[in-house]
């Protein structure tokens, strides 16, 4: 009689612990792809603001580039002048 009554109540339990292994297991899963993903994301955060300051650095070189590209020889020697930039002149 009490067998009976033993045996209902361990499949129970037995059952429930299994359950809450399983759902730890998957937690501590989940955790791990969580921070892999975080991690992806900080490098790819790194590369986008690397590609955007090379974009960046492009369209000012164009930028003069196309300034130079109209300017005689001796308007750029008066721009350095006044700039203070030029070398040799101190």
């Amino acid at each position: 009689m009490v067998l009976d009554q033993i045996i209902p109540l361990v499949a129970l339990a037995s059952t429930v612990i299994s359950y809450m292994g399983y759902k730890s297991w998957q937690v501590v899963k989940e955790r791990k792809a969580n921070q892999k993903l975080s991690e992806q994301n900080q490098q790819l955060n790194a590369e986008k603001a690397v590609a955007e300051a090379q974009v960046k650095n492009h369209q000012v070189r164009k930028e003069n580039e196309e300034k130079i590209s109209g300017i005689s020889r001796s308007s750029i020697i008066a721009s350095l002048h006044e700039n203070g930039d030029l070398r040799g002149d101190e």
